[in-house]
């Protein structure tokens, strides 16, 4: 009778432990979130950037992936428009007659806006290829006279600015 009531004893410590680790598994899952990688072979377009005059929130910025096996797109930018400078780039530039200022973010402003780390860089290079900068992602802001965010949805310009911009960016990738 003594065996008996040991088998029994044991088998409920069993189904205690196994019940207890299902509930733990079963939390630890239901917290976890599941995390998307986002694509960024072409561009893609982020909310609340940069701040500018006359503006409430932040600039929507046209992010876009960096080449590392070429010169810096600062210094791209600055012997394309003779800025004179490769820091803190921003310019006028004129399109279809109309005058837009055209911000490139620093990557301690990119880092500050926007969180990167769900972005997938699909032009990985070793580190012996890299000619220019390391850093993986390049981001740019665009406002006309008023400083009105030219890539904002409501904008008249969305569209004029996306394509100068993706002709930029091609540019660069066609070095």
């Amino acid at each position: 009778m003594k065996n008996m009531f040991h088998v029994e004893r044991y088998n409920k410590t069993l189904f205690y432990k196994g019940f207890f680790l299902f509930l733990l598994s079963v939390v630890i899952l239901s917290c976890s979130t599941p995390r998307y990688a986002v694509d960024v072979s072409d561009y893609v377009l982020l909310e609340d950037g940069k701040h500018v005059m006359g503006t409430e929130k932040g600039l929507i910025a046209f992010l876009f992936q960096n080449q590392p096996t070429k010169k810096t797109f600062n210094e791209f930018l600055a012997e394309k428009y003779k800025l004179g400078k490769f820091t803190e780039i921003e310019y006028w530039t004129t399109i279809d007659g109309t005058k837009f200022k055209v911000m490139l973010y620093t990557q301690d402003e990119l880092n500050k806006y926007f969180d990167t780390t769900d972005f997938v860089a699909s032009n990985r290079v070793p580190e012996n290829a890299v000619v220019g900068s390391q850093v993986k992602f390049l981001a740019i802001s665009v406002v006309n006279e008023f400083n009105e965010d030219c890539l904002a949805d409501d904008s008249l310009f969305k569209n004029v600015v996306i394509k100068y911009l993706k002709d930029l960016k091609d540019q660069y990738d066609n070095l």
